[in-house]
Parts: structure tokens; sequence; C-alpha cells
């Protein structure tokens, strides 16, 4: 056997045992789908009984529908397609009142995507009601319309290999933590998976693909898509979709999700093992350095809260944008933010973490003034500093511009984060209104303090785990 052959077995057992993991077995499908079709039947029930004529068809979609979904973790989409006059108010009434009467007997919850929709769990399940409406290819009125559509493209081009290999890729990337479309996650969905399977043919060619990916790659089964709407498209990478060619399905993939992508699968065609497919396989090493600590809690800012409940899209939406602002706020300060992790746990605790390359700034700072030919700017600059406690040294510098020493007022990141997030100050600071609200309602509860004041647990623990660690698959 030479070391092709030997290679190519090797790679052979590992999808075969990666196979093992993500497949479900007939008695796995013959429970989903008795549950499936036992919730389709109350929906359809209630419509029937309630003689709703807005409602047109009740159909499956999701991986359910496709015959790709994971062994031990199926959701089932139940989609209401509705009659596309139907006013957007009526349509989101119509699609909540029959998600929570036709499985009133179960635990339910409403969730938010562009449109208010029902989850509910049948004997462990997940089901979800989503409202879309009964409209021709490309004549869309909610972001839901496109899913049956989706549904049935799959369906009627993939065979047993094809969804095989979405399956292996589900799982690739569920081991590497980049699976999802989420905002938590803001990787890669379930659809986007059996498109790239569909464009490169087999779970090997799209890890090969994506091992030689080039900077703004674009993946699109068919060459018919608007080159000059592709141009606009600002992501990383874009995948067209195939029922929707004007519609970039990476655009809410995060750089660091297609980067992860990329990594992961240039090192499992050095090596491929069953690690890939496993979410332990990718334990996390931490850094440390004698006490067993890591080497950069000192360095490390927390903030904790609590908020309110409400959708997790809604909430983790609104976490990344105010830590993103609060990261900004750091940065014009002088702090430079390394990486930064927001957390939920989706019921009402939520925290902040940023990496810095110090909680602490230098007591002053040097300022540069104009160009003293710029006889007005030069002068103003001067009046605005001179005599001032704040600027304890003036001079001309070796460029003939007037500089000056200040004091910064604050040089603690933890005095900082306080005086930008306990005061007034908060509502310009770039938070969004919700988590502002949050954290005045709650604000003696708010916690602010450095990694190495208080021993880390909870929430924040698994967000400085996430950021001072590496990832093992990826990087060892």
């Amino acid at each position: 056997m030479g070391v092709a052959d030997s290679m190519d077995s090797e790679l052979d057992s590992t999808l075969s045992q990666a196979l093992a993991l993500c497949e479900p077995s007939a008695k796995d499908a013959s429970k989903i789908t008795r549950i499936a079709d036992k919730a389709r039947k109350l929906v359809l029930d209630y419509v029937s009984h309630t003689n709703n004529q807005q409602v047109k068809d009740v159909v499956f979609g999701g991986s359910f529908a496709k015959g790709t979904w994971l062994k031990g973790s199926a959701d089932v989409d139940i989609f209401i397609k509705m009659n596309p006059t139907l006013s957007e108010d009526e349509f989101e009434r119509i699609g909540i009142e029959i998600g929570r009467e036709a499985l009133k007997k179960y635990k339910q919850y409403m969730r938010y995507s562009d449109h208010p929709y029902i989850e509910a769990f049948i004997s462990g399940v997940r089901i979800n009601l989503v409202p879309c409406y009964d409209v021709e290819k490309g004549l869309w009125k909610s972001a839901a319309d496109r899913s049956p559509f989706h549904t049935e493209y799959i369906v009627n081009n993939f065979d047993e290999d094809k969804r095989k290999s979405a399956r292996l890729l589900k799982k690739f990337l569920k081991a590497i933590g980049v699976y999802g479309a989420e905002i938590a996650t803001a990787g890669f969905s379930g659809y986007v998976c059996e498109v790239m399977v569909q464009r490169y043919g087999s779970f090997v060619r799209v890890i090969e693909a994506m091992s030689n990916i080039s900077e703004k790659q674009i993946v699109a089964i068919s060459d018919d898509y608007d080159k000059d709407i592709v141009k606009g498209f600002q992501s990383p990478m874009v995948i067209i979709d195939p029922i929707d060619l004007r519609r970039n399905l990476a655009a809410a993939i995060s750089p660091e999700s297609v980067g992860k992508f990329v990594l992961a699968s240039r090192a499992f065609m050095k090596r491929s093992s069953i690690s890939f497919f496993t979410e332990n396989g990718n334990k996390k090493e931490k850094k440390t350095k004698g006490t067993g600590r890591s080497i950069l809690l000192p360095n490390l800012l927390a903030i904790e809260f609590e908020h309110g409940k409400r959708s997790p899209d809604v909430i983790w939406g609104q976490l990344k944008r105010s830590m993103n602002a609060i990261s900004k706020q750091l940065e014009i300060a002088g702090f430079t933010v390394i990486r930064s992790r927001c957390i939920t746990d989706e019921e009402r605790s939520a925290a902040f973490v940023f990496l810095l390359e110090s909680t602490t700034l230098p007591s002053y700072i040097e300022r540069k003034g104009p160009h003293i030919f710029r006889r007005k700017d030069s002068e103003s600059f001067i009046d605005l500093n001179k005599n001032t406690a704040e600027t304890p040294m003036m001079w001309v510098d070796s460029d003939m511009r007037v500089a000056v020493l200040s004091k910064r007022k604050i040089t603690s990141a933890k005095e900082f984060a306080r005086n930008i997030l306990l005061t007034a100050k908060i509502e310009n600071s770039g938070v969004t209104k919700g988590i502002v609200s949050d954290i005045k309602a709650t604000n003696r509860k708010v916690q602010i303090y450095t990694g190495n004041e208080r021993r880390l647990s909870g929430l924040v623990k698994k967000a400085v785990d996430d950021i001072t660690t590496t990832e093992r698959l990826i990087f060892k």
C-alpha cells in the first residue's frame, strides 16, 4: 500500500466513524417523524376547527424535511403558509395565535426572527411554528417565505451521499464552534452547509475548497447571478442563494467563523481525525503559569449585570452591539482592546469581558497640536491648554508643532467603565437602549472588576475561558 493509499484509508476510516456520530438510527427517525406528524396534525386540526381561510398550507421545512438533521439534535420546522394579501399585523397575529393555540398543551416560547413565531417542545423535540406568505418564487414578502423553496430545492437535488456529506459538514462545524446562524454564534446555517455540499459535491470537496479559499471567495452553484450586485456584498466570503440569486447567504457569518472554518479545514486535510467531529475534541488549552491561573487575568476587565427576559436573538443582538460600543469607548480613552466577549444565560444574567493590553494607563500623555505656521490654530491650541492643571508642560517639537504633556483624568479601565455605564453618560455611550434600561434598573447589582481582583466564576469564567485559550484542533 502506497502513502496515498494509506492516507485515503485513514480518511475513509475517520469519515465512517464520524457518520456513526451524526447519522440518526431508524429508531431515532421513527420517533422524530411521529412527533413531527403529531405537531403538524394539531396545527391542521386547529386551522380546520377555526375555519381560517387565510391559511393556504402547512408544510415541513428545515433539516427534518430535507433529511439532513443531526443525531441527537433534531428540530422540526413547520411553516404556516398564509394568504399574501394579509397585512403584516394580521400575518403576525394569526401566526402567533395558531402556534399558541394548536400546541397549547406543550411548553412554548415566543421567539423572534424578522417576525415572531412560536417554539414548543413535544417529548423533548423542539417544534418551530413559523408563519410565511404563500408566494411565488421571487415575490418575497417576509424573510421566511424563501424557506419552503429552500426545502424543495435540497430535496430535489440531494441523494443519500449528499445527505451524508451535509451531516458530516454540520458535525464538523459544530465541533469547531461555528455551526448555527443565530446571532450568538454568527456561524454557518444548516442551509448554507447544504448549499456548499451541492456546489462542491461532497464533504471532502467542501473541506478542500475551504482549505484553498481566496479573499472574497464567491460560492455559487450557477453563474447566473448579477456580478454588479455581488460586488456590493461586504462579507469575508459570498455564498449565493440558489433560489434567490440576489441574496448573500454569508452576510451574517462573522469573519471569525470563516477564519476558523478555513484553518480547521487546512488542519483536517493534513491530519484527519475523529476529533474534528466531537465537540470535546476541540477542547481548548488554557495558557497557564505557575499557579495554574491564566497569565492574562490581570489584563481582563469584567462587567456583570442583569437583564430583562426577552428573545435570545434580541438579547444577543443588543449585547453584541453594546459590547462593540464599549470597546470603542475604551479605545478612544487610550485602552487597547485585544479581544472581547459578551455572554448571557438567556434568562437574566449577562456579562461583558474585555482582554486589554493593560487595565491601567500612564498618568500623562503627549498631545500634539498644529504646526506653528498655522497661526490661528496654534494660538487657539495654546490658549486652550496654557495655565491648566491638566497641562504641566508645553513646548515646540522638532516638527515645529506645539506639543503639551496632559494629565489623564482617568487611568483605570475599571474606573472608566464605571464612569461610562453608571452615570448619565451611558445615554450617549452607544450602548443599546435595551441594555441601558437593564443597567439603570439594576444599577446597584452591576459589578465591574479586573481579573485579578476576585475568583472568576459563572458566566464570566465561561467568557474568559473562551478568550484566553487556544483551540487545539486548529492551532496545535
